[in-house]
C-alpha cells in the first residue's frame, strides 16, 4: 500500500467514524428532547463559555442567522444568557444559565459518559491522548491550509481589482 492509499484510507476512516459517531449521539440527544443542532451549540458552549454567535457560528458551521434564532429560543427557555461584553460594547458573550449550582448540560454529563464509554471501549488513556494529539495535529494542517488559501485568493483578487 502506497503513501497516497494510506492517507486515503486515513480520511475515510475519520470520516466514517465521524459520522458514525454524530449518528450516535444524536440517536441519543433526540431522546431527551433536544435537536442535534441545540446538542452541538449547547456542547460548544459548555466547551468554552463567553464566546460571542459568530465564534459558535464557525465551530458548529451553522449560518448566523439561524443560529440567533436558536439562541434566542435557548435564552427564552432559560438554558443560556447573553452578556455584554466588557470590551466591546456590539458584542455578546454567550454563557449557560446555572441553576441550583448546575448547568442546562451537567444532567447529559452521565449519558455522555456512558456513551463515550461505548465509543471508546477498553482505549487507555494513553490512547486516547495519543490520538487526541494525531486528531488534533491534521486539525492544524487543514486549518492552515485553508488559512493560506484564503491569503493566496485574498491577493489574486486584490491584484486584479
Amino acid at each position: 500500500m502506497d503513501r497516497f492509499e494510506l492517507q486515503r484510507d486515513a480520511g475515510w476512516l475519520i470520516y466514517d467514524v465521524s459520522r458514525l459517531l454524530m449518528r450516535s449521539f444524536e440517536k441519543k440527544v433526540r431522546e431527551v428532547g433536544l435537536t442535534p443542532h441545540q446538542w452541538r451549540v449547547l456542547l460548544q458552549i459548555g466547551r468554552r463559555e463567553g464566546q460571542t454567535q459568530t465564534e459558535i457560528a464557525e465551530e458548529t458551521e451553522i449560518a448566523r442567522a439561524p443560529l440567533g434564532r436558536l439562541l434566542d429560543k435557548l435564552e427564552e427557555q432559560g438554558v443560556i444568557e447573553r452578556r455584554q461584553d466588557p470590551h466591546d460594547r456590539r458584542a455578546k458573550r454567550i454563557y449557560l444559565v446555572e441553576r441550583e449550582g448546575k448547568t442546562f448540560m451537567e444532567p447529559f454529563r452521565e449519558q455522555a459518559k456512558e456513551q463515550f464509554d461505548t465509543v471508546y471501549g477498553k482505549l487507555a488513556d494513553t490512547e486516547l491522548l495519543a490520538l487526541i494529539r494525531m486528531l488534533d495535529h491534521i486539525k492544524t494542517n487543514i486549518q492552515s491550509a485553508e488559512q493560506s488559501a484564503n491569503k493566496a485568493l485574498t491577493a489574486t483578487r486584490t491584484e486584479t481589482a
